[in-house]
């Protein structure tokens, strides 16, 4: 599995765009952000709570964005994201898609909100939690 690494600020996650990404113009699809913010997201989710499976993942996607500033071929990219909010039952996480010089390509955000899979309903951050995120994210 990939794993990422934290870099000014940033859990950033190196991927090599392959063939498969590449739309009838021979640059990345523009859905196929979306899932390289997934794959960031997950990882760091992963590192700050331990987790390692599907399950661990105790959140939903409730909003979803992206600006587009530069084009992707096959190329390597780092996907680089931060936790930018936590509020009582959401967390924001904000993305950077880069060239492997630094260029942002593109710039998003996803709200997710703590979801209990077993009662299907929203829960509150612990006080716990909170303070794993303030810890790596410092």
């Amino acid at each position: 599995m990939t794993a990422g690494a934290w870099r000014d600020g940033w859990f950033v996650v190196p991927h090599d765009i392959p063939f498969r990404d590449l739309d009838y113009f021979g640059h990345v699809n523009n859905a196929l952000y979306f899932t390289y913010f997934e794959l960031a997201r997950t990882l760091l989710w992963f590192s700050i709570t331990g987790g390692t499976k599907p399950d661990d993942i105790g959140f939903i996607v409730a909003h979803a964005e992206c600006d587009f500033r530069l084009s992707l071929g096959m190329e390597p990219i780092d996907i680089a994201v931060r936790i930018s909010e936590t509020r009582n039952t959401s967390i924001d996480f904000v993305y950077e898609v880069r060239r492997v010089g630094g260029e942002v390509a593109a710039t998003g955000k996803v709200v997710v909100v703590l979801f209990d899979w077993e009662t299907r309903t929203k829960r509150a951050i612990s006080d716990e939690l909170r303070e794993k995120i303030r810890a790596l994210s410092s």
